[in-house]
């Protein structure tokens, strides 16, 4: 028997409403409701992530425990998985953030590695990843994910199913060999820009909670809790009257001044990878409807005019140099790009993106209160390991404590 059904019974069946529908056996209920790799920052040394001190959260022996998280419905672990696999998406900063890097996923291009080179003492081994796939939105290979092994893909098969061919048997197939598909994208709430919508959708922090179950490192989720309420707490404790706050478009998918369309992102809380402006009482600069295609060109941006322009990921996928030189300058220098307010103003900025889980997160956040807010929570730097210490709104130390299980 593969070790994954000797890890894993299933109490809800396997994928049977295809990539994009939701699964027979699960309720669908939540309680969710309310509330990219750039190198400008340098490198760390650090040493592995100490799993020692883990061992009363995840290791001995332990009862059966179940998760469910749609759209795979429930599941029900004999033993605590230890490996598990991604693509791009907030699940490789989530595994981080409770001490596990991936065993597999796919190009790494993009991923937020910058920030955990910033944290004291936690390491990304990128050499350790077997690559499921020869880019992130192409080339996958069912081999790759027999290779790997993992116990648990954290993936939404629905995201898959966008850059393969692959029906329901092939991923019962892979299942059969690895781990359940025990994920569920949260980036674009629940109606998704590429028509997978979500009859149930989860916020991060709810999502959060249940991989932290699956790895049965729930401690490490209450730190993660007490801490980001601490953070939120801090800067709101700080903002000013909402109605004295600007509005920002943001703007994702690979921005090109000289081209001239844009890709609008919604700010609510249902849009993970905005978070940080909704969560921050940003107004949103774009509240119309999208035209066909799904983008907008000056015009529109003129017409709204916003306070802010922020570019979606390029926190993280950018380096500070490749953000001025491919995205502020271009604006600068563009006939139509120099009429906008923001533009004039030197408030084009940038946050983190699709792999924002909770450790990109606290980076995002302290960047746009930052940028939007310089006189409240310090200059912003440009490059984020340069935010002197005493001017930090979140101790790194901390969170690599956590990171650790040092608490």
């Amino acid at each position: 028997m593969p070790r994954r059904r000797q890890l894993l019974a299933s109490t809800a069946g396997l994928v049977t409403a295809g990539f994009a529908g939701c699964l027979n056996g699960a309720d669908g209920s939540t309680d969710a409701a309310a509330g990219d790799s750039g190198t400008d920052d340098g490198s760390s040394d650090g040493d592995e992530a100490d799993d020692s001190s883990a061992e009363s959260e995840d290791s001995g022996a332990i009862e059966p425990y179940s998760v469910e998280i749609h759209p795979h419905g429930e599941f029900t672990f004999e033993e605590v998985p230890e490996t598990y696999s991604v693509i791009p998406s907030v699940y490789l900063d989530i595994g981080m953030a409770l001490g596990k890097q991936p065993v597999a996923a796919t190009d790494m291009a993009r991923a937020p590695r910058k920030f955990y080179d910033i944290l004291p003492d936690v390491a990304f081994d990128e050499e350790a990843i077997t690559a499921l796939a020869a880019g992130s939105e192409s080339g996958y290979d069912k081999e790759n994910f027999y290779a790997a092994g993992p116990d648990v893909n954290l993936i939404d098969p629905r995201d898959l199913g966008r850059f393969t061919d692959w029906d329901d048997a092939d991923i019962r197939e892979i299942e059969d060999a690895t781990g359940p598909f025990l994920a569920s994208g949260i980036r674009f709430g629940p109606t998704h820009p590429f028509g997978l919508e979500q009859d149930t959708y989860y916020e991060l922090y709810d999502v959060f909670e249940k991989i932290a179950t699956v790895f049965q490192r729930q401690e490490r989720y209450q730190q993660w809790v007490s801490l980001h309420d601490e953070f939120m707490s801090t800067i709101e404790s700080d903002l000013p009257p909402e109605d004295d706050r600007p509005s920002v478009i943001a703007l994702w998918r690979g921005i090109d001044p000289t081209a001239g369309q844009f890709y609008p992102s919604p700010i609510h809380q249902y849009h993970n990878q905005t978070l940080p402006f909704y969560r921050l009482g940003l107004e949103d600069g774009y509240d119309a409807e999208i035209p066909g295609g799904g983008t907008i060109g000056y015009e529109e941006l003129l017409e709204h005019d916003p306070d802010y322009i922020a570019a979606v990921g390029s926190l993280t996928s950018d380096t500070h140099e490749e953000f001025v030189s491919n995205i502020v300058e271009p604006f600068e220098n563009d006939s139509n790009g120099q009429d906008l307010t923001a533009v004039q103003e030197g408030n084009v900025i940038r946050s983190g993106g699709q792999y924002m889980g909770p450790i990109v997160d606290l980076f995002a956040t302290e960047a746009v209160a930052k940028q939007v807010w310089p006189d409240r929570f310090g200059e912003w730097p440009g490059p984020v390991r340069d935010v002197p210490e005493d001017e930090q709104l979140f101790d790194r130390q901390r969170v690599s404590d956590i990171i650790n299980g040092n608490f």
